[in-house]
């Protein structure tokens, strides 16, 4: 969780968000005003185990908006470090039944489970959906931008993660995402975006993109892992974002339960369970023959012995 932001820090942070906010504001994006009856809710820190069952939620019409960014994160003793957030809202559709605190939570348990050093994140329960926000630090970040030498960069976000996601509920659909990067030139949007906002000027010749998709302004959301932007760096990037020189990385958390490998299972007809079971048929067969056997000897002891009173009484009476 954030440390309390004092000093410079909190000075610091305030006049970040502000700009975070004017650039929302700029290219039109919607996100969900804080209210006061949030709730935050609890993250599990071990990675589910097995894939979740298909209509997840039932009962339920939910739209998803989804938004990657890089921005400020206080990481602990006063000191603020730029880092990639990742951010998906789960909401309230038309007619469904309303979301509850506890379908979040199992949206966590199921969807948001797994920790890893460079990364951390909250989730949050409001009457209108669920909130959940990644922050990826230091190397973690190259899950979502590549840069070369040359200073060109690629950035992507985990889409068919998400696009998996939204499958697993009853009736889920993706009606929004973004990509938003800063300290970023001659940037290009692929994968057909509904808006863009290229080469935006933010301060001392520094500049940032976004690139947005709609379904309500007809865009098809990407479903693919494929770079969705491209630009050349400007050097603030690597002096005051401390942006890396490096490849695509695989994600180091939330754990994608879809790619859980599940365990291997044996072959009731052949396997060591079917061994167990006969060796305890052929033991229960031989203890009831025992059984049987003792049982008709005690009766033929019991004759014998019959048979030789009768014997010795009948010779009395002669």
């Amino acid at each position: 969780m954030m440390a309390t932001v004092t000093g410079m820090g909190r000075r610091m942070a305030r006049w970040v968000a502000g700009l975070a906010a004017a650039a929302c504001c700029v290219a039109g994006v919607a996100l969900p005003a804080h209210a006061a009856n949030e709730e935050p809710i609890s993250l599990p820190q071990t990675a589910p185990s097995q894939a979740p069952s298909t209509g997840f939620l039932p009962g339920h019409i939910l739209n998803i908006s989804a938004r990657l960014d890089r921005t400020t994160y206080e990481t602990g003793d006063d000191e603020i470090e730029w880092v990639s957030h990742y951010y998906v809202f789960v909401r309230n559709g038309p007619y469904g039944a309303e979301i509850t605190r506890d379908d979040c939570q199992q949206i966590a348990n199921t969807f948001w489970a797994g920790s890893a050093d460079t990364y951390t994140a909250s989730a949050v329960y409001s009457p209108i959906g669920c909130s959940f926000d990644a922050y990826y630090l230091k190397d973690a970040q190259h899950a979502f931008y590549s840069l070369d030498e040359s200073g060109r960069i690629e950035v992507r976000a985990p889409l068919a993660d998400l696009s998996q996601f939204a499958q697993a509920f009853e009736n889920a659909t993706i009606t929004d995402f973004e990509i938003s990067f800063s300290y970023i030139r001659n940037a290009q949007c692929n994968g057909n975006p509904s808006r863009t906002d290229i080469d935006r000027g933010i301060t001392a010749d520094t500049h940032s993109s976004t690139c947005t998709w709609s379904t309500f302004d007809g865009a098809t959301i990407p479903t693919t892992d494929d770079p969705l932007m491209v630009g050349d760096i400007e050097p603030f990037f690597t002096t005051y974002t401390n942006g890396t020189v490096g490849p695509f990385t695989d994600l180091v958390a939330p754990i994608n339960p879809f790619t859980i490998t599940p365990a291997p299972t044996t072959d009731p007809a052949t396997g060591p369970s079917a061994a167990a079971s006969g060796d305890r048929s052929e033991t229960g067969k031989s203890s009831s023959t025992g059984l049987l056997i003792g049982i008709g000897a005690a009766i033929a002891v019991l004759l014998l012995v019959g048979t030789g009173a009768l014997v010795v009484a009948l010779r009395r009476r002669h």
